[in-house]
């Protein structure tokens, strides 16, 4: 397995934790439980595993660091064009972005802060879905007989 097929993988098991954290389950006391801490930490960093195999499968290798914003700018035009499209939000996309750029070292720790932090789950949701339609676009290497 390559580096970029083992990213993809790794992007799309935090993007399947982050659905899975986004759920509300009823607790015995008939409270809703939700995991917004967990949900917005797994949907980030399933756009930056993501972006990073992206960037690997058209460059062949990855920029270091957690940005999201930083990130995508090293995608080709089109592969960018292509994720904004399919976020739906091409008209508020750049600040948007610059709002959840860095939600995976804000959110991961969150505690530290003592409050919350404005971001858009709803965005990353739309990001993150983006990627994996990219992601699904790259075929897998041949596997050897």
């Amino acid at each position: 397995m390559t580096l970029a097929e083992a990213a993809r993988a790794q992007s799309l098991v935090f993007y399947l934790a982050a659905q899975r954290c986004n759920e509300f389950r009823p607790l015995p006391s008939g409270l809703l439980q939700y995991l917004e801490v967990p949900t917005l930490v797994c949907y980030a960093f399933s756009i930056e595993l993501g972006l990073k195999a992206l960037s690997r499968f058209e460059h062949g290798k990855a920029e270091r660091g957690h940005d999201l914003k930083e990130l995508l700018r090293v995608l080709t035009p089109g592969l960018q064009a292509q994720i904004v499209a399919d976020t739906g939000c091409a008209n508020t996309f750049e600040s948007d972005l610059d709002m959840v750029r860095e939600a995976f070292e804000v959110w991961r720790y969150i505690h530290e802060k003592g409050h919350a932090v404005d971001t858009d789950l709803g965005f990353l949701q739309r990001m993150a879905d983006a990627v994996q339609k990219a992601l699904a676009a790259f075929p897998p290497a041949p596997q050897p007989p």
